[in-house]
Parts: C-alpha cells; structure tokens; sequence
C-alpha cells in the first residue's frame, strides 16, 4: 500500500514564471507619476516654446531684409531702419520691455549692449543703430552690422535653451566679493 501512494505523487516541479501584465500596483502608480509628470515637462516646454517665438520671427525677419539688401531692393539706409524697427518690435512686443518704446539713441544702445552682453552697439559696429542714422552723410558698414545683429538674434533664440534662475539681490552680490559686503 505504500508503494501505491508513493507511486502517486508527482515530481518537483518549478512554479510558473509570474506574468508582466497586469502589473502590480505600484508600477501603476508609478507609470502614472511618470505620465504626469512628462505632461507636466510637456506643457512647460511649450510654453517656453511659444515665449520664444518672436526672437525666431525677428531672426527670420533680420534674414528676409539682408537678401532684399543683397538683390538691392533696398538701400543700405532702407535696411537699417527697417532692422531697427524689428529690433525695436522684438524688444517691446516680444520681450515685453514696454519702456523700450520710447529708447533711442544711446539708451537704446546700451539696451541692446545689455541684450547682447557687450558694448558692441555702443562701442562697435552697432553705433550706427543710434542718432548716427539720422544724419546725412551717414555711413553704414552693413556686413559688420549684419553680423552683429544676427549674433544678437541669435543669442535671442539660444535663451530658450538656457533656464535661469531668479536674479539675486545687490546686497548677496556685495557680500560676495572680496572687501564688499552691506556698508
């Protein structure tokens, strides 16, 4: 009788392989997490996105005006001011510098050396953006110009890339350097 109840068990054998669907509950709730938060990057990026589109509007603008310069449809002084005038209608209307509407001469120049991060409109090529444009006998060098003001639009549509952080305050920035500090 033993043998017969020995002849009816069965071999060892291995559990099945557990299954990959559906998962365990914490994979949902990290597959959710995982999707808010790439709707969430989503969402910011395009925000980000749309907020740089008038720097990638005036860089194409800036182009469009050099090729009717180089087919000569427009005089050199033509293009300046119509270059000036997408400058000014990037910095007010995209940017949202509403107290550049009424900049010009050197304080727009220094505006557009702070954009730039160099007095090369003040110092440079691009002085010629200011109260030299309206003279009579004022001479544009349109390839130093052209030049400089694609770099600038250029570094317009390169910020988009970089995330800042929040400026700080004068008083952090004295006590930083050496002998500064509040006074």
């Amino acid at each position: 009788m033993e043998q017969e109840l020995l002849n009816q068990l069965r071999d060892i054998h291995l559990p099945q392989a557990p299954v990959w669907w559906p998962p365990a509950p914490g994979w949902w709730v990290l597959a959710a997490l995982a999707l808010c938060l790439l709707a969430w990057g989503a969402a910011r990026l395009w925000r980000r996105w749309r907020r740089f589109r008038p720097a990638r509007t005036a860089r194409q603008l800036h182009r469009g005006l050099t090729l009717e310069l180089l087919d000569q449809s427009i005089t050199p002084m033509a293009w300046l001011h119509r270059t000036n005038e997408v400058l000014k209608r990037l910095a007010v209307h995209g940017l949202g510098h509403r107290e550049m509407i009424r900049a010009w001469g050197d304080d727009w120049l220094r505006y557009l050396d702070g954009r730039y991060g160099e007095p090369a409109f003040s110092k440079g090529a691009g002085r010629s953006l200011g109260q030299a444009r309206f003279r009579r006998t004022a001479e544009v060098d349109v390839q130093a110009l052209d030049g400089l003001i694609g770099r600038l639009l250029d570094r317009e549509c390169r910020r988009f890339w970089r995330f800042s952080l929040p400026p700080t305050s004068r008083r952090d920035d004295a006590a930083k350097q050496p002998g500064g500090g509040p006074p």
